[in-house]
């Protein structure tokens, strides 16, 4: 049995979804109106599904799209919140950041999305990135960059490399199993 919390104004949503998150994942979700906690619980002991079903609810709580948040059943897909607080806690310093991450008109935000697949939410002071597990990792790496203040241009670059290698990467491993 697991245990989460999400903001109130998210609780409706997920309560909709409870019943096709249920059915996907063969868990249980209670919700505990007094204390606003949603209990996960694996019907068939299997804990894993469970911790699926609570990266979905977070996925929810934090504020992605049903159908992006539903991908996160899958095990090809992961969720990273990026706390903010830890890198600063002054206010004009926490703009900035987002402000960096963000980039004029959204262009930095979009740059991130377009080169991984990865869905990246900027909140209050919080990060979040949702999508394939391979191409979460060069996103986030990409967002710590722009935090501690490495040029726009260098982030783009390490970007270019990484779709590269990448590439390179699906190459050989399609030659391999092709032999």
């Amino acid at each position: 049995m697991m245990y989460v919390t999400v903001p109130d104004e998210r609780l409706d949503l997920i309560k909709t979804l409870s019943k096709r998150i249920e059915e996907i994942s063969n868990t249980t979700i209670n919700f505990d109106e007094v204390t606003k906690q949603i209990r996960v619980i694996p019907k068939d002991n299997n804990s894993y599904n469970a911790m699926k079903v609570i990266s979905v609810i977070n996925a929810l709580g934090f504020g992605f799209e049903p159908n992006d948040a539903m991908r996160l059943m899958s095990d090809d897909y992961g969720l990273e919140i990026i706390n903010l607080k830890e890198f600063t806690n002054s206010v004009n310093s926490l703009r900035r950041i987002k402000g960096r991450v963000i980039g004029e008109k959204g262009k930095t935000k979009r740059t991130i999305e377009e080169y991984t697949g990865v869905i990246v939410l900027v909140k209050d002071h919080e990060i979040g990135l949702l999508g394939n597990i391979e191409q979460l990792s060069i996103a986030k790496r990409a967002i710590e960059l722009l935090i501690e203040g490495k040029e726009h241009n260098t982030v783009y670059k390490y970007l270019d490399k990484a779709e590269r290698y990448a590439m390179l990467s699906n190459v050989n491993r399609n030659l391999k199993e092709g032999l």
